[in-house]
This record gives structure tokens, sequence and C-alpha cells, in this order.
């Protein structure tokens, strides 16, 4: 039975070059280094344990407020312009 799993996941997933890879991050570099550098940055944060669930928390309540003050904003404009009689289609 795993064989038949396995076969199947071989057949699903084309073969990866890694020096195809290597050549395709390589350009991706050259041409945005200021973009490669972030990423780069970033997943050293991560793979280096910076993201502690602390943080992870912290991101998501910061997330969740700037979520929830824009979909407020758009209710009470919406429902100001409907009380009003503004028509949104402008």
């Amino acid at each position: 039975m795993e064989d038949d799993a396995q076969g199947g996941l071989k057949e699903s997933l084309p073969e990866i070059d890694p020096g195809q890879v290597l050549e395709t991050v390589s350009t991706f570099a050259r041409e945005n280094p200021h973009t490669a550098l972030a990423v780069a940055a970033g997943v050293g944060f991560v793979l280096g344990g910076g993201l502690t669930p602390r943080l992870l928390g912290a991101i998501g309540l910061f997330v969740a407020r700037q979520y929830m003050r824009e979909t407020m904003n758009e209710a009470l404009q919406g429902s100001l312009l409907e009380r009003l009689g503004v028509n949104e289609q402008n």
C-alpha cells in the first residue's frame, strides 16, 4: 500500500534539477538584491528560533487589530452613506 502512495507521489512531482534551482535563485538574487536579503533574513530569523509563541501572538494581535479597524471603518462608512441616501456606485 505504501509503494502505491509513493509511486503516485513520484508521478505527480516533476524531477527537480538542483543546478536549475541554484541558477534560478542566483538570477533572482542578482535582479532583486533587497528582496533576496529580506527573504534570507526572515528565513534565518525563523530557523534561528526567533519566532516564539509570544512574538507570534503579538503579531497576530496587531494584524487582528488592523483588520478590525478597517472592517469597522468600512461598516460605519457604509451605514452612514446608506442613511444619507448616497449612492456608492459613483
